[in-house]
């Protein structure tokens, strides 16, 4: 009779225990990143979006390259001459401003609940880019996903009467979302060839390019307070990715992404309790139906793995 292997199931155990403690440092981090991002937006000093994103990048070099250990070494000239790994860091570009400008505008808890559904089109890429199977059950799921994802848009909690109708902000937060989902089947791809901090790397580098050039003059304006608020939400989102990236190392797909849904949801409450962010009535309905949807796409074994556009 063959004994279990009782060192192999407490390396798995660990392997299990650590991965849930990063994973939820990780949604911390992007939950301080984005709270801080609208707190920032209301000091009322001019702070647009373009100052965070430039922070974002730079601190976000500045760790992959100084602080950074993967299991393959971050590689910088393959940043500036890949074809793949440009069109991620163009992408991650387009996104994260798509993210970052509708915070102020939808609030902390709306934009992150219209990010995540970036799973959604996620799937619908790899089914036509990828050849993934588009099975029954995720196309019931993703169906549902829309309909959610029209009572969140198509309602405001601000209106007199709660009805509002798919405004500006809300089209490019789903534009932002499509990028990121496009983000995700990119990296899904590059991981075969190139480690993560080369990949988030190249998303560093082609945000700060252009936000060097828009957002640079006015850094001399700056009190040292946004100094520090702005290192600081820059910090968190750096952390956030890379703390995700290792969380799934050590997780299923389908634990991880349970794990990441507590980043929206923590959002909205934050919103709630922080700034009075309020969802209308079936905005909630709506944002209900989206994170169950989002959970079983993820979770689905030959989705990309989640949260790897941002």
């Amino acid at each position: 009779m063959k004994m279990p292997d009782t060192t192999t199931d407490l390396r798995a155990t660990d392997s299990t225990r650590r991965g849930i403690i990063v994973m939820i440092l990780s949604v911390t981090g992007f939950c301080i990143n984005t709270l801080l991002l609208k707190y920032i937006s209301q000091t009322g000093r001019g702070v647009g979006p373009e100052t965070p994103m430039l922070f974002r990048a730079a601190v976000g070099m500045f760790i992959v390259l100084v602080f950074f250990r993967g299991r393959r070494p971050t590689r910088v000239a393959p940043v500036f001459s890949n074809k793949l790994l440009m069109l991620r860091g163009l992408t991650g570009l387009l996104g994260t401003a798509a993210y970052y400008w509708t915070v102020p505008k939808l609030g902390a808890g709306t934009a992150t609940l219209i990010c995540n559904t970036y799973v959604l089109f996620a799937s619908l890429i790899a089914v036509l880019a990828l050849g993934e199977r588009l099975t029954l059950r995720r196309f019931m799921w993703m169906s549902a996903a829309f309909v959610g994802i029209v009572l969140l848009v198509g309602q405001r909690a601000e209106s007199p009467d709660g009805v509002g109708f798919l405004g500006f902000y809300e089209i490019v937060a789903l534009a932002g979302a499509i990028l990121a989902a496009w983000s995700v089947v990119l990296v899904r791809r590059l991981t075969e060839d190139f480690s993560i901090g080369t990949i988030y790397l190249a998303q560093c580098v082609w945000i700060l390019t252009p936000m060097a050039v828009i957002a640079g003059p006015g850094l001399v304006d700056l009190a040292a307070i946004d100094w520090g608020l702005l290192i600081a939400a820059a910090v968190a989102a750096s952390y956030g990715q890379l703390a995700m990236n290792e969380g799934y190392r050590c997780l299923s797909v389908s634990l991880g992404a349970s794990l990441q849904m507590l980043w929206p949801v923590s959002t909205v409450i934050g919103g709630w309790l922080l700034f009075d962010e309020r969802l209308a009535g079936l905005q909630f309905v709506g944002a209900c139906i989206i994170l169950a949807s989002v959970w079983r796409l993820s979770a689905a074994k030959t989705d990309p793995q989640p949260g790897s556009g941002k």
